[in-house]
């Protein structure tokens, strides 16, 4: 660990997005930042240092003092059901996105902290300050996301109006998600794209697709992860995750990796496995809302979060926590359709809805009419949610279902960036 937090505070002075700070005079104001390391459990042999500034001093942080700014961010569903339109596929990230913005000079006294001389930890504490925008600061995500906007503004001109428009409605953050009809397009669109944002200090990597053809019109360096030393076309490429879906490039399907830890028997615990399964366009909500309904039953009576729940039922929940091993062997279309959607004939949103007395569902599908006269349907997103306790009457619950589905169509409609021909109910 102290390696790699070396190592890592090493790149951070390189980079230069951390440097000596300089004295202060009696009328400055400074704010100092603790520094600690992190594992994520799926990556445990990075470390990353994070600059904590919620961490409070008499009561006041630094994110106490700052505004967050607005929320830029498109929806994440959006950019989900946008990356289902058409049939050639990529992903890719901003490499360290917040630290490619610097901060104003007056802000940098409210960014020091404390280490090494020369990052050598035989050597005297010395005042360090960041010069960029750091992970934990309220600010930097609407920061980023506006710079980075105009970073693709900039280039629209010289670029094309489309490699703007994959900024602007494509990306999560720093994560890219789009479709495009032909591998040609897709190649074009990314090489334009990558020379449009380095000059405003953006660079995108971490690129995958379910087109080898695509990917080897990049150079290695500029793949994925578990992808640059492949023998592209030789070998079965691995999963990938895309906003947190794994996406599997070989056979371009959505499927789930089910990880259940050992969570204890308690309100708290059965709450955290049944919201460890991440499905934002409900590809599995028949079998999440099941795990709803243990929920509420088992915790009808107990208050305290960490109480153990009723003996009698953990069979029960038992069964329904191994069952989802099996959702490993799920695989949906990460493509509505095996052809275009901006090709088709004829387009239809079709939604289906109705409720028992413990749930109300909603489902909508894509009904599509190629040219050739072939008729085509897609799953495009479902939704569950427990039926109130209040006893409603199942007729009620009915039209709860009906409302749930009318709220998913224009959801659908204002996110997917194509309008059906007709909407049925």
């Amino acid at each position: 660990m102290k390696e790699q937090f070396v190592d890592f505070m090493e790149k951070l002075f390189n980079n230069k997005h951390a440097e000596e700070a300089p004295p202060l005079s009696e009328d400055e104001e400074c704010w100092y930042l603790p520094i600690f390391g992190v594992y994520h459990p799926r990556n445990p042999g990075a470390i990353r240092v994070v600059l904590d500034s919620s961490a409070q001093e008499d009561g006041i942080s630094l994110n106490s003092v700052l505004l967050s700014g607005p929320d830029l961010n498109n929806s994440l569903l959006g950019v989900l059901l946008r990356f289902r339109k058409e049939v050639v596929a990529l992903t890719v990230d901003i490499q360290q996105m917040f630290y490619g913005f610097l901060v104003r000079e007056d802000h940098k006294n409210f960014l020091r902290f404390l280490w090494r001389e020369n990052n050598d930890l035989t050597k005297e504490i010395t005042e360090y300050q960041i010069r960029v925008h750091v992970f934990c600061n309220s600010p930097s995500p609407a920061v980023a996301i506006y710079v980075l906007r105009r970073a693709a503004q900039a280039g629209e001109q010289k670029y094309g109006a489309d490699t703007r428009q994959f900024v602007d409605k494509h990306f999560y953050v720093d994560d890219g998600l789009i479709a495009v009809p032909t591998e040609a397009e897709a190649i074009d669109l990314l090489k334009r794209t990558q020379a449009s944002l380095p000059e405003s200090n953006v660079k995108l990597h971490k690129l995958a697709s379910n087109s080898i053809t695509v990917m080897q019109a990049f150079a290695p360096g500029d793949l994925a992860a578990g992808l640059k030393d492949l023998g592209l076309g030789e070998e079965d490429l691995p999963v990938q995750r895309s906003l947190g879906l794994c996406w599997n490039i070989d056979c371009d399907a959505f499927t789930f990796r089910v990880a259940v830890s050992d969570k204890p028997f308690t309100r708290r615990g059965v709450l955290s496995t049944v919201n460890s399964l991440f499905d934002p366009l409900g590809l599995v909500a028949p079998v999440t809302i099941r795990g709803r309904v243990p929920l509420r039953e088992l915790s009808a009576d107990v208050y305290d979060w960490d109480t153990e729940l009723p003996a009698e039922q953990f069979i029960k929940w038992v069964t329904w926590k191994k069952s989802l091993q099996d959702l490993s062997s799920l695989h949906l279309p990460r493509s509505y359709l095996h052809q275009s959607l901006s090709s088709a004939a004829s387009t239809e949103l079709c939604l289906f809805s109705d409720a028992s007395n413990w749930a109300i569902g909603a489902v909508a599908y894509l009904r599509v009419v190629t040219t050739d006269g072939q008729c085509e349907v897609g799953f495009v997103l479902g939704k569950a949610k427990l039926a109130p306790q209040s006893g409603p009457t199942i007729p009620r619950l009915k039209l709860c279902g009906a409302v749930l589905a009318v709220e998913m169509a224009e959801l659908i409609l204002d996110e997917l960036d194509h309008k059906p021909d007709a909407v049925r109910f």
